[in-house]
This record gives structure tokens, sequence and C-alpha cells, in this order.
């Protein structure tokens, strides 16, 4: 089960560093002459930066589980030690502190 983990939370990494790697472009991407058009695109611009950021927050997640996974030490609370309830991983698999820890 770990291998599997372990290879979802890969294939994600994966897809956030592509959605990363678009942003880039989008950011490369030239801009337009026009103040109007302009003003929408630095609007999006803060849009795009927070998806970026979000992602990079979410790889490092990622990251930190497979390092947990492979030490042995995954699904552990890292502030109790005691197990992290199964459904709680579920929806968060990146979670790193039980419900009772995380609060």
């Amino acid at each position: 089960m770990s291998e599997q983990l372990k290879q979802q939370f890969t294939e994600r990494i994966v897809e956030l560093q592509q959605r990363i790697d678009s942003i880039h472009q989008d950011f490369a991407d030239g801009r337009h002459a026009d103040w109007s058009e302009q003003a929408g695109e630095r609007e999006n611009d803060e849009v795009l930066n927070a998806l970026e950021s979000e992602a990079k927050v979410e790889i490092q997640q990622l990251s930190n589980a497979i390092t947990l996974i492979d030490n042995g030490n995954y699904g552990y609370c890292q502030k109790c030690g005691e197990q992290i309830n199964p459904k709680r991983l579920a929806v968060q698999p990146a979670a790193i502190k039980c419900i009772n820890c995380a609060d």
C-alpha cells in the first residue's frame, strides 16, 4: 500500500509541477498594449500567483509525505505519535497531525 501511495503522490507532484510550468509560460507570454487589457492581465497575475503558491505548498506536503512513507512514519501524528485516523488521511493524504493535534 505504501508504494501505491508514493506513486499517487508522485503523480500528483508531476501534475502540480506541470501547472506551475504552465503558469510560468503564461507570465512569459507577451503583454497587450491596451491599458484596459493590461489591467485585466494584472488581476489574472494575482490569481496565477496564488495558484502557483498553493501548488508549491502541496508539492512540499506531498514530498514530506513520501519521506514519511520511506521512514515508516506515514500515518502517525508528528506531535503526539498516535495513528492518524484513516478517514482523515483519505481526505488529506499529506496530513502530519491527528485531528486532535491539528487544532
